[in-house]
């Protein structure tokens, strides 16, 4: 006998995936769970199950956001990650920021001369 699928909810012979909201960001959600239909099929409802879920804990996350914009809670470090092409911004701009404070103490920065006779010899 196999064991209960998380998440997975049938009722009247359909299938749906289900998360609970937590208490503190039911107001901002305006539910206190999340649904979302998978069909009659079993076997389709447990392949469509975690994507589905990753869409109601988007749902979530989104709620989670809006309590942090009302000030209710605050930011949870690394609870939302970043795209690749928002990484590599960060790295570039941090770069930028590097090299403007290294020009501004141009004593530091290319400090030297390049003697272009010496280099032909």
């Amino acid at each position: 006998m196999t064991g209960r699928v998380r998440n997975l909810l049938n009722r009247d012979g359909r299938y749906f995936a289900r998360l609970v909201v937590p208490k503190e960001l039911r107001p901002y959600i305006g539910k206190a769970e999340l649904r979302k239909g998978l069909g009659p099929d079993y076997r389709a409802a447990l392949k469509m199950l975690p994507g589905a879920v990753a869409v109601l804990q988007h749902e979530i996350a989104l709620g989670e956001r809006r309590a942090v914009a009302a000030g209710e809670q605050s930011i949870t470090v690394g609870r939302y990650p970043l795209l690749p092409p928002q990484i590599a911004s960060r790295d570039y701009q941090m770069r930028l920021a590097d090299d403007a404070l290294i020009r501004s103490q141009h004593y530091q920065y290319a400090g030297f001369e390049v003697d272009c006779e010496g280099a032909r010899r």
